[in-house]
């Protein structure tokens, strides 16, 4: 499936945070406690989009940011300094319309969300990062068939609950490598 980025707006946001709901332990990744990220304008279209289907339909959304070595976070008005940007590290989140997961979509829809990211921003470092609950094996499964590696271990917390969490790494340069010697995926 090839997927369109376009800018988050008002309709995708209320949507996305009042509709999707997972199930089970996934419940901890419901919209409903992102609101004031989702409907952050400032970021739509610089670190906030939502995921198209070729048909048109909203079946995921991404979020960008950039961090210091110190996990300062820079400011949507930045993104388009070059120099600033990559001087620190890109990281990405996202999710698929609950109804979508569990079907083997992930490592495409996780690709597809990396190379966008690389592309909109024009990023020159070396690896894309994500985080995600170590609980969470079906995701770090789909992120390393996508290509990211768990480098570090820590606690984070979602949506007000603490959890052991992992990051993950994706060198950008094996991203490139692994698109021309698959380029089905």
């Amino acid at each position: 499936m090839d997927y369109t980025f376009v800018p988050m707006n008002r309709r995708y946001a209320t949507h996305i945070t009042e509709s999707w709901k997972y199930e089970g332990d996934y419940a901890i990744y419901d919209y409903s406690g992102e609101a004031d990220h989702m409907m952050d304008a400032a970021a739509w279209g610089s670190g906030l989009f939502a995921v198209l289907s070729p048909e048109g339909e909203l079946v995921g959304e991404l979020s960008i940011e950039f961090f210091t070595e110190d996990d300062e976070a820079t400011d949507y008005a930045d993104f388009g300094n070059m120099e600033l940007i990559n001087q620190r590290e890109l990281w990405i989140g996202f999710g698929m319309r609950p109804d979508l997961v569990g079907q083997g979509r992930g490592p495409r829809f996780v690709g597809a969300c990396a190379e966008f990211a690389l592309k909109q921003t024009r990023y020159a470092g070396e690896h894309v990062f994500l985080g995600v609950a170590c609980f969470n094996r079906r995701a770090i499964r789909a992120y390393e068939k996508a290509g990211f590696r768990v480098f570090r271990q820590s606690t984070g917390t979602i949506n007000g609950r603490t959890f052991v969490t992992v990051h993950m790494r994706m060198n950008v340069r094996c991203q490139d490598s692994l698109k021309r010697s698959n380029p089905g995926t």
